[in-house]
């Protein structure tokens, strides 16, 4: 928040404390039971501070999911740019989206949540704003990981496939492993599988010859 003024700062520090509460709220609560004046409680605010911020529901619900995913986009665009090394790198890619995905399993709820399907891509056909966001910020998860992909094609370390495809087979497994844990028995621990997706992603399912 480098060049904001002090009631510039304030403000947006006011929005992430009340971004930070809805995360919480639409995590434990289905989006159409979470309301208004369950985000203020949880934020310790009056609920007309929180519509100065966020003019609906709807567009709160919209602004935490989108929270979420650049969070998401930060912590891989970060090991990314620090890897040397394609292999290790792609290890680390995921092995930090699963524990990501362990210590924020509410905000893969409320993307699981079919209620939350429906209402994030009603929006998102009536908004084209929105819709132009979170198409950008999904295809810049693919293009992270799809960069470090083709720094080991040019390496010789990986294959000559297509690095997009590849990293979108790689975010889906991710996805599919956090589903898993949502709906599936509790002892599933996602750290622990994040090298059954490397391995499979790095060698393949066949046996040698």
């Amino acid at each position: 928040m480098q060049g904001l003024s002090r009631r510039e700062r304030e403000k947006q520090n006011r929005r992430n404390e009340i971004l930070q509460a809805a995360w919480e709220v639409f995590s434990s609560k289905d989006y159409a039971d979470a309301t208004i004046d369950d985000v203020a409680a949880a934020a310790e605010l009056s609920k007309g501070t929180v519509y100065l911020y966020f003019e609906s529901k709807a567009e709160l619900f919209h602004s935490t999911v989108e929270m979420g995913m650049e969070k998401i986009n930060s912590i891989v665009q970060e090991v990314v740019s620090s890897s040397d090394d394609p292999v290790s790198g792609l290890r680390e890619v995921v092995k930090c989206m699963m524990d990501y995905s362990e210590k924020n399993m509410g905000f893969f709820k409320i993307l699981a949540s079919g209620r939350s399907h429906f209402e994030i891509h009603a929006q998102m056909e009536s908004d084209g704003d929105l819709k132009a966001r979170i198409i950008e910020m999904t295809f810049r998860s693919v293009a992270i990981v799809a960069e470090l992909i083709q720094r080991g094609i040019d390496a010789g370390v990986f294959k000559q496939v297509n690095p997009e495809d590849t990293a979108s087979v790689l975010l889906s497994a991710v996805r599919g492993f956090a589903v898993r844990r949502i709906i599936g028995p509790d002892d599933i621990n996602l750290p622990e599988k994040a090298d059954i997706i490397s391995d499979i992603l790095l060698n393949g399912l066949r046996t040698s010859d």
